[in-house]
């Protein structure tokens, strides 16, 4: 083992108390960070026999960090399976409850059956006794990680064992790769043992040759842009829309670390002042289900009028803020909303993907902090899809001018989809991408 991986082993081994206490506590609200501790601990081969699949047949790991990435891998995963046959597998990994729940929500048709096409559970923290067992587990000879996940052990510990691995959807903001040159003695080994990374732009690519990859690099754009909307929630959205008397409905997508208190006081000072439009309701889906009940409190101590999504969707005039406690639902509150705002962006976070709201012809407000989705955001505003605001008082403002044009928001409405559509294709260009790495075995 390198030196480099043997510090960050032992310091990474130090840490598992860390670990284990950190998962304890954040299922004091989200009980199912208390599940499957093997899994993440000891890998999945002590839960199960020594193989995920019987089948003879090719069989891909994809590892789908958590909601966002689940949505974007699944149609590629489609693809895979449909390209390789019927004796194709697949292991889908995640680290967070929701995205597990999100996979076995759009592959139950995978999971079905005495002999399912995919099996899920979580990805072994980056343990070398746990990735052994993991990669044994699930006899796969390709593996695909999005976007940034870049383990060091789980990496050099798959290519020993054989597999041909990938960097798919793969991003790189100019803060990471600064942070990838401080740590290049962890990093460039790493990097060293991907076979093929499938960049979103062309400056991604950019940025991860200058890290230091030297392999194989493609731009395929963002898997996130095929993204089939479930139309079932989509109707929902619109059956609750039809349902309200509200003349305007602004959504809040993905709130966190209590952005909501600036963002309701801000709400709370532009309808004193009479800048708001009357009758608008703000719909509010934090990005994390243990701040539900938080965001609930939050507004009801501002003596904001406020409903939530687990009681009641049959809202009053007056209700100000609905809160979205609920998982799976973002297409149905983008459908019941005219607007949004992309939540962890007027905050250091790096904002949100805007896509899923986009996808609906929905123009969406950022604060200067889309540092994670930046290519998108840049592009989105030439569009004429994306308003950039500095604050949440800026955005009850201009959200409040926008709304008051009807002429200019439907435009905005038409080239948000516009924008996705023109972006379509990742998905197929991966998947030839992956196809022609030239191995029988992938």
């Amino acid at each position: 083992m390198q030196l480099s991986r043997l510090v960050y082993t032992l310091v990474g081994s130090l840490l598992v108390p860390c670990l284990m206490a950190y998962l304890w506590l954040r299922g004091r609200r989200a009980t199912a960070y208390r599940d499957h501790w093997l899994e993440r601990f000891w890998g999945p081969a002590a839960l199960a026999g020594s193989r995920a699949f019987d089948s003879a047949g090719p069989v891909l790991w994809l590892h789908a960090v958590s909601v966002g990435e689940t949505q974007a891998a699944v149609p590629l995963l489609r693809a895979w399976l449909d390209a390789k046959g019927a004796q194709a597998r697949v292991v889908m990994t995640h680290t967070t409850p929701t995205g597990r729940q999100t996979g076995a929500s759009l592959c139950e048709d995978f999971l079905a059956g005495p002999d399912p096409r995919l099996v899920q559970c979580y990805l072994p923290y980056d343990l070398p006794w746990a990735n052994r067992r993991f990669l044994k587990w699930t006899g796969a000879q390709l593996g695909l990680l999005m976007e940034t996940e870049l383990w060091p052990n789980l990496l050099a510990q798959a290519k020993q064992a054989g597999l041909t691995m990938v960097l798919i959807n793969a991003r790189l903001s100019a803060r990471s790769a600064r942070q990838m040159h401080r740590f290049a003695w962890l990093a460039r080994p790493a990097l060293a043992q991907l076979d093929l990374i499938c960049a979103q732009t062309q400056d991604d690519a950019r940025r991860f040759q200058r890290v230091g990859y030297k392999g194989q690099l493609v731009v395929t754009g963002s898997l996130k842009f095929d993204l089939s909307i479930d139309e079932s929630k989509s109707a929902l959205g619109r059956q609750w829309r039809w349902g309200w008397s509200f003349a305007q409905v602004w959504l809040v997508v993905s709130s966190r670390d209590d952005e909501e208190q600036d963002l309701f006081a801000a709400w709370q000072r532009a309808a004193a002042a009479r800048r708001l439009p009357e009758n608008t309701l703000l719909i509010v889906v934090p990005r994390h289900p243990e701040r539900f009940d938080r965001v609930f409190q939050l507004a009801s101590q501002l003596g904001l009028q406020v409903a939530r999504r687990s009681v009641s969707q049959a809202l009053t005039v007056e209700t100000q803020v609905w809160v979205g406690d609920s998982l799976g639902e973002m297409a149905a509150y983008v459908a019941a909303s005219d607007l949004a705002l992309m939540g962890g962006s007027l905050k250091p976070l790096g904002g949100q993907n805007p896509i899923e709201v986009c996808a609906q012809g929905r123009p969406v407000f950022m604060g200067p902090h889309m540092f994670n989705f930046h290519q998108i955001a840049r592009l989105l505003k030439e569009k004429g899809a994306g308003v950039g605001v500095g604050s949440y008082d800026a955005f009850v403002e201009q959200a409040s001018q926008l709304a008051a044009d009807g002429q200019r928001l439907a435009l905005a409405r038409e080239q948000a989809s516009a924008f996705v559509i023109e972006h379509r294709g990742a998905t197929q260009r991966t998947l030839q991408a992956l196809l022609g790495l030239g191995s029988s075995r992938v």
